[in-house]
């Protein structure tokens, strides 16, 4: 739980926190991040000019194993800042309580954003007997439907699973979970602000990857790569937890989540390479990789998104380790047909402080897709394949030429050793540059 308070307003123990311009004196180090001050506390040495240096201040703060704590600065922080902070902060362990000279509008707002964003982490690093497909779908659909009641909105879900007559195009589910005993799915969660009707057009369509474990299937991940693979469902908790956000802060137009949701697991009945798949748009695969099973579910989603006309498409998977590469995972990646990104998305990212880098997509991507069997392979070939792009012209085919799409490679969702930025764990990275986006429509 993260509790705010206006400077002085709190009643319990708190430590004292100065965040300050310069460098210690003498008789410490001057590279020393942080000295005792005279009021019992610490001083912070900031460099200002640092790229989000209050974040990296959160997390020498954190060192220290100090999360009640009292903070002043020379620069004033400003709300985003602010709420950087906090969340830098954040551990996922300890409650955080924090005094801070903001009006009490500005607090509670980042208070909100923070516990809320704080929530949908904690929800991508559940285990994965627990989060199974249908369980994590029914879950999210519970906070959504919550959000939306708190502002008149109306939430509804249609859960479309194994044994359904409607999952029989779910191609891409049916293929990645046929070798799990849990139910593949795709859940529909469509919301309408209160001030429109039910029959209000479709703008958004969100579509994500909730992979709830992946071994890799028969091309088997080696155990490092698998032990955080409960992770492998952040996408869908991220989208999630950014309508919930959107809702909360004034969404105005009709949205939809499509959360495409399975286990990759092994077994004498699971997808095995060199099969072939064929969807519903006539485009078959060969299948050249077990592991690329995102792309797989995914399709299905874009499928279904395509056929209901909304204005806008995203879409977002812990999709390619070479997003990793590229970009770090500091940072998520953006790929899009268009040369130019969305200009209300592009100026969301930018508003809230999101990291985030546009990687190429062009039509000679899908030369590294060719496959002798079928239309398409669903893993890249070939020497100098590039991963990301790769992938992004795999899910292309699978959407509406004439509306605007955009895919998101969240390198970002997890960081296994924490970084200068943020603690070890599930990062919450897109929530608040998605929610904003989805209001400024």
């Amino acid at each position: 739980m993260i509790k705010l308070f206006p400077n002085y307003a709190s009643e319990m123990k708190l430590v004292s926190f100065n965040l300050k311009e310069g460098k210690a004196d003498s008789p410490f180090d001057a590279e020393t991040r942080f000295v005792p001050s005279s009021n019992g506390g610490y001083d912070v040495f900031v460099n200002t000019s640092d790229f989000k240096w209050y974040q990296n201040a959160a997390r020498t703060i954190a060192s220290l194993g100090c999360f009640s704590i009292r903070l002043s600065s020379e620069v004033k922080l400003s709300p985003n800042e602010f709420y950087w902070f906090v969340t830098a902060l954040y551990d996922g362990i300890h409650d955080i309580s924090i005094e801070y000279d903001l009006a009490a509008e500005e607090l509670s707002k980042v208070e909100s954003m923070a516990n809320l964003v704080s929530k949908f982490r904690a929800i991508a690093d559940t285990d994965s007997k627990i989060s199974t497909p249908t369980s994590i779908v029914k879950a999210l659909f519970e906070e959504i439907e919550s959000a939306a009641s708190e502002c008149g909105a109306k939430a509804s879900l249609t859960l479309i699973k194994r044994g359904d007559k409607d999952f029989e195009n779910c191609i891409g589910l049916k293929a990645v979970g046929l070798a799990s005993d849990e139910d593949p799915c795709m859940g529909i969660i469509d919301v309408i602000p209160s001030n429109l009707d039910e029959n209000a057009p479709l703008d958004v369509a969100m579509v994500g990857k909730g992979i709830t474990f992946d071994t890799g299937g028969y091309s088997l991940k080696p155990e490092k790569f698998m032990e955080t693979m409960r992770t492998d469902k952040t996408a869908v908790i991220y989208l999630s937890g950014a309508l919930c956000l959107a809702l909360k802060l004034g969404l105005k137009k009709r949205c939809r989540l499509y959360l495409c949701c399975s286990e990759n697991m092994v077994s004498g009945r699971g997808m095995l390479p060199g099969d072939i798949i064929k969807y519903p748009n006539d485009i078959s695969v060969e299948i050249n990789n077990t592991d690329a099973e995102g792309r797989l579910v995914l399709a299905d989603g874009l499928l279904k998104a395509s056929n209901d006309n909304p204005a806008f498409i995203l879409d977002m998977a812990t999709l390619t380790g070479a997003a990793k590469v590229a970009v770090g995972r500091d940072m998520f990646s953006v790929l899009t047909r268009d040369t130019i990104l969305d200009e209300k998305l592009k100026s969301s990212f930018d508003e809230c402080g999101e990291m985030y880098w546009q990687l190429p997509l062009a039509p000679y991507h899908r030369r590294f897709l060719s496959s002798r069997r079928a239309t398409v392979t669903n893993s890249g070939h070939g020497e100098g394949a590039p991963g990301s792009s790769v992938a992004a012209s795999f899910l292309e085919q699978f959407v509406k030429k004439d509306i605007p799409w955009v895919h998101i490679d969240l390198s970002s969702a997890y960081l296994p050793d924490g970084s200068p930025f943020l603690a070890a764990g599930p990062s919450g990275s897109t929530i608040l540059g998605l929610a904003t986006w989805l209001c400024a429509r």
